[in-house]
């Protein structure tokens, strides 16, 4: 995988509380900031899913009791 190369402006404020982070975690900048902008993408993700499925519900809903019986589990 090639990388790129990207930069940002933060606040002082913001970037003293990552550098405090950074130093109890041990991660790197690159990965902290990697993993953040990842997890921010699926989160908008899943709520673009989600949105969507509401739009579809037919009122339909199952108990827990119900889907087990459906798949044959013991509860």
């Amino acid at each position: 995988m090639t990388t790129k190369t990207k930069s940002l402006r933060i606040s002082s404020d913001l970037n003293n509380a990552i550098n405090d982070y950074l130093k109890v975690t041990g991660e790197s900048f690159n990965s902290f900031a990697e993993s953040a902008m990842a997890d921010k993408m699926e989160n908008l993700l899943d709520l673009k899913d989600y949105k969507e499925a509401i739009k579809s519900d037919d009122g339909t809903h199952f108990t827990i009791d119900e889907v087990a019986k459906e798949l044959n589990i013991d509860l």
